[in-house]
């Protein structure tokens, strides 16, 4: 098993160089493929039967996995096939993410190596950010492909520097978790690299996401002090950020803000449009009319409870409100016991962080963050259950 995780973190860290296009709008990526191993393995060795049998997730993944397939068959007379089968792909992906969470939550893989795995991961993506922003640092010559013309940020090999940042903050959480566990240089030098990398990716909603978890942490741990010179530290740095992209970068960028309200305004009305159970799961993208040059954006909602909201309906957001109302109990649970309350702290951080920043893109499902968070839940439930006997 420790061999598959391996190799699951090796093709994440490849980003969308491992991306294969098998259809318009539809990439598969190496990972996917070592996920659907990781998912086959903890079937055949009863991993994935263990854990559900006691996962506190359970009811409430197999509740919103219902609705995206109900969303679909409601809308199968309404949108083309070629739509309904792409979207059917995306939610496909979502199940298997999922089962990577019950196959390690039910598995003997270790709490430690998975959690190092995680932090050489994020720490991995910051290092090829900070070469890329050093020898590839403008974007725009891939415009033709669909990818923002990003000058001077970095975006490592996600392509994009809003999703590569918040895998940046997600990376520090887990880097401060590990360095508060065992001291080490090599722990610290991580962080210190993932944060000039999170820094250079110019992103205010990654920010804004280590802000959040910033006032997380300190606000259950009660380390005031030493919280708020954090806080203050990552301000200075980022008023007195060099800025060689000139206004591109500047955070009080006007257009980018205004798009997104827009964006975020038809996204209302198409909710209001269907209320109940949306438009099928992110079939979106595969009815917009088709252009000569193709898109990144998937779905095109910048705030995933939208998105949720747009494909799912109104019952989609209920069922995803309760599988996160589920994850918080799963933190709650690790931050009372003693044992891992410094783990509970580091996972509630997360997401916290995750939230706020999906308010502005649609992290919550974009491919790599949904793999972190579902490892990093099978590790806290794992190991809060550990602590207290009940595995």
């Amino acid at each position: 098993m420790n061999a598959l995780i391996i190799l699951f973190l090796v093709s994440l860290l490849l980003g969308q160089l491992a991306g294969i296009s098998v259809a318009q709008g539809v990439t598969l990526y190496l990972h996917d493929f070592a996920a659907v191993a990781i998912l086959v393995y903890g079937i055949l060795t009863g991993a994935i039967r263990r854990s559900m049998t006691g996962s506190r997730l359970v009811k409430s993944i197999v509740a919103f996995t219902i609705v995206g397939v109900l969303s679909l068959l409601v809308n199968a007379s309404l949108v083309p096939t070629t739509a309904l089968w792409k979207g059917s792909l995306y939610l496909l992906r979502w199940v298997v993410y999922a089962g990577v969470y019950f196959a390690l939550a039910g598995s003997l893989v270790s709490s430690v190596f998975l959690l190092r795995g995680l932090f050489l991961l994020g720490t991995g993506l910051a290092v090829a950010g900070l070469f890329q922003f050093v020898f590839y640092p403008d974007l725009r010559n891939l415009m033709y492909l669909g990818w923002d013309p990003h000058y001077y940020r970095v975006f490592s090999t996600l392509f994009d520097p809003n999703f590569s940042g918040i895998l940046f903050v997600l990376t520090l959480i887990v880097g401060v978790y590990l360095f508060l566990q065992k001291k080490s240089i090599w722990t610290i030098g991580g962080i210190g690299i993932t944060m000039t990398a999170l820094l250079l990716t110019y992103s205010r909603s990654s920010y804004l996401g280590f802000l959040a978890a910033i006032g997380t942490w300190i606000v259950i741990r009660r380390k005031w002090k030493v919280g708020l010179f954090g806080l203050l530290l990552f301000l200075v740095a980022i008023v007195y950020l060099p800025r060689p992209g000139r206004e591109a970068l500047s955070l009080d960028r006007f257009d980018s803000t205004v798009s997104r309200l827009a964006n975020w305004r038809q996204s209302v009305q198409r909710i209001s449009q269907k209320p109940m159970v949306g438009y099928g799961f992110n079939v979106l993208p595969f009815l917009r009319e088709e252009s000569s040059v193709s898109s990144k954006a998937g779905a095109g909602i910048d705030n995933s409870f939208l998105f949720v909201g747009v494909t799912t309906g109104l019952v989609g957001l209920i069922a995803y409100g309760w599988l996160l109302c589920s994850m918080i109990g799963v933190g709650n649970r690790a931050l009372i016991a003693k044992k891992t309350s410094i783990l509970g702290t580091a996972y509630l951080a997360t997401l916290v962080a995750l939230v706020v920043d999906s308010m502005f893109v649609n992290s919550l499902f974009y491919p790599w963050v949904m793999v972190w968070v579902w490892i990093l839940t099978g590790v806290v439930e794992v190991t809060s259950d550990t602590s207290r006997g009940a595995r």
